[in-house]
């Protein structure tokens, strides 16, 4: 049994409201070792109102990974005594009242471990999960949600959110709380444990201790799983150069909605000769600026060179969990240089031919095409072939799936409420694979105020590039939709003949 469904022996509950004069503070450092981490999950709560806390204390006896952890530290490092652990849940509802399906907003399991050779304990936040604050009325973009099932004293409750978890710098790492992480949102168990990462890459904590992981180790793991990941590793040592800048793959990555890891190399050492450290986490979203000036501006004041405006352009920050400091956080875009960058692995719900980057300078050309040499009639139609022939298309790539893209499909309406009639749904229906690359061509004002686009081109992720127009499945746009067949489009008029909402996973 884990962490979540272990039955806990109920130490306290205490009503947290302001009212009652509750202190995170306060009781985080009279209780919790002034833990920097757990203060900002409690400020993440405090967020989300909670206005009670249930303390639960978790014994090996009643937790089969909690042995298991405790066996490998053990074995790590012979001063170990034992450790104590608690899961401290919090909820929307008062003291003494029963809470509600929806009250229960998240957990944290405390973990305290002994050792003989040292006076005070070393604590870590074994795992948290708690719902993210800022959700898509906020213009925050975690799209690898899945819930969680914690069984506690009072009752079973589930919470959606993006697993947390901190090192405890013995027998796991930085990398394997963030491959936890992102291993926790694709896997159908939902979670893995450090002992199976650790045997994966051959680390027992004798003939092979924990020194890191690197990409030998990261890859073996996916491996193992049957996961597709797409990698960008930059050593100056290698005389590696990007092709790209890797802030491109890696919105191109988490716009699929799938996390990614991020590595980085801190700054240079104070002691000379010392070896750089480094450092990974996870990356989960991304945060979006509708008002932002750089994506226009780029274009006409400082020669941008791209014939159409990225949507990552509007992107403000990534969203991020770090082991030292947090869960939810934001990572300013820029703000961590190709300098420092060292790494980053993505996973793929499928394996693609080539990038999210690739397949939308190829879509450009596609749309540009459709629109010096199509025509549907209407006046939005004809406003997306101004835009494309002016290079002032916002375009916006994501990996979907056939069942996905469907539902899309079907939800549709035009600016006049028009839909998609069944008849095209169902012709687009028979050439569609089981996932494929989604291109939406939107209009700044568009795509930025109302999250609308004019429509979409789908590209064959399982043919290279070189294949050129075989690429093609379909394309749709207002009034317009051309479906590949027999080598070349055939053309049919719709009865969407205005913008239409852009893709969402929910």
């Amino acid at each position: 049994m884990d962490f979540r469904e272990s039955s806990g022996r109920v130490l306290s509950q205490e009503d947290t409201s302001v009212e009652a004069g509750f202190s995170n503070f306060i009781y985080i450092d009279r209780n919790y070792d002034s833990n920097l981490v757990l203060r900002r999950i409690f400020s993440l709560a405090r967020k989300l109102q909670f206005r009670s806390l249930l303390v639960e204390q978790i014994d090996g006896a009643d937790c089969k990974l909690l042995d298991e952890e405790n066996e490998q530290l053990a074995v790590r490092k012979s001063a170990f005594k034992g450790s104590i652990v608690h899961r401290l849940s919090f909820f929307k509802n008062a003291k003494g009242t029963h809470p509600n399906a929806d009250d229960f907003l998240g957990y944290v399991i405390y973990k305290r471990d002994f050792f003989s050779d040292v006076a005070s304990p070393t604590v870590h936040i074994f795992e948290s999960v708690t719902r993210p604050f800022r959700q898509k009325a906020q213009n925050n973009f975690i799209e690898p949600l899945r819930k969680y099932r914690v069984n506690t004293c009072i009752g079973a409750f589930e919470v959606e959110g993006v697993l947390y978890a901190q090192q405890n710098a013995l027998t796991f790492v930085c990398a394997h709380v963030a491959l936890r992480t992102v291993l926790a949102s694709v896997l159908p168990a939902g979670d893995v444990s450090y002992r199976v990462l650790n045997d994966l890459v051959g680390v027992d904590h004798k003939t092979r201790q924990l020194g890191g992981l690197g990409p030998v180790d990261f890859e073996k793991i996916f491996s193992h799983f049957g996961l597709h990941f797409q990698k960008s590793i930059h050593e100056p040592s290698q005389n590696l150069i990007l092709p790209t800048d890797y802030q491109r793959d890696l919105y191109g990555l988490i716009e699929s909605g799938v996390p990614a890891i991020l590595g980085f190399e801190l700054g240079s050492p104070q002691t000379a000769g010392a070896v750089p450290q480094r450092h990974a986490i996870p990356v989960i979203g991304h945060t979006f600026n509708e008002d932002t000036w750089l994506p226009q501006a780029d274009q006409a004041y400082f020669g941008g060179r791209l014939a159409y405006y990225p949507s990552e352009n509007w992107l403000s920050t990534f969203v991020i969990h770090d082991d030292n400091f947090g869960p939810y956080l934001c990572l300013p875009r820029h703000f961590l240089k190709k300098d420092n960058f060292r790494l980053l692995y993505g996973i793929k719900k499928q394996h693609t031919e080539f990038s999210a980057v690739q397949a939308e300078a190829f879509a450009f050309d596609c749309f540009l095409a459709i629109a010096k040499h199509m025509s549907a009639g209407g006046e939005w139609f004809v406003r997306f072939s101004s835009f494309a022939i002016r290079n002032w298309l916002v375009l916006r790539t994501m990996l979907v799936e056939k069942a996905q893209y469907l539902g899309h499909l079907r939800l549709l309406r035009d600016w006049e409420g028009n839909p998609l009639q069944q008849s095209a749904i169902s012709e687009i229906e028979t050439l569609l694979p089981d996932s494929f690359w989604m291109i939406e061509a939107s209009a700044p004002e568009l795509f930025a105020s109302s999250r609308r686009k004019f429509g979409e081109i789908l590209l064959n992720k399982d043919k290279p590039l070189s294949s050129g127009f075989e690429l093609i499945i379909a394309a749709r746009l207002p009034g317009l939709m051309a479906l590949a067949e027999s080598g070349k489009l055939r053309v049919e008029k719709i009865s969407l003949v205005g913008h239409s909402s852009l893709f969402t996973y929910s």
